[in-house]
């Protein structure tokens, strides 16, 4: 069973001049407005359509009601989510092709985040799968109503 940890972000004062307001600083292991580790949310989004959110929220400890916005807001925008990992896969590796269908945009955009965190790990350094994605997204990756969403490679 996995012990319960508290963090506390640390903040940092914006340098825009006209800002200067203070943020949190969150580490990779966590994304934005979320109570649970991203590993923990990971997998929580990699079962849909092996189990129904009462049963993966059960098996993670987390509560249904949770494991059902993870996945609703996921739902949400999946073509934007796999447009945007295979945007950094091809900057990390530009002879990398394409990944095939695999027949549902959930499991499209899955599937997108799979190759982006390998290219990653392999070219950059490893580190925990969910970790880059809360890496490549500013721990955006649930947040529905921010535009443009994430950042994006140069």
């Amino acid at each position: 069973m996995e012990v319960a940890r508290r963090l506390r972000p640390r903040r940092g004062r914006c340098r825009e001049l006209r800002c200067r307001a203070t943020h949190a600083l969150l580490p990779d292991v966590c994304l934005a407005q979320r109570r649970y580790a991203a590993e923990v949310i990971g997998e929580a989004l990699l079962s849909v359509g092996r189990e129904a959110y009462r049963r993966a929220a059960e098996r993670l400890g987390v509560p249904g009601e949770t494991v059902r916005d993870w996945r609703r807001r996921f739902r949400s925008r999946p073509e934007l989510i796999a447009a945007h990992f295979l945007r950094w896969a091809r900057a990390l590796d530009v002879s990398l092709d394409p990944p095939a269908g695999q027949g549902s945009p959930v499991a499209d955009a899955l599937e997108a985040i799979g190759v982006c965190t390998r290219v990653a790990s392999l070219v950059l350094g490893r580190r925990a799968p969910w970790s880059w994605v809360s890496a490549l997204t500013a721990g955006g990756l649930l947040l529905i109503n921010t535009e443009p969403p994430w950042p994006v490679p140069e």
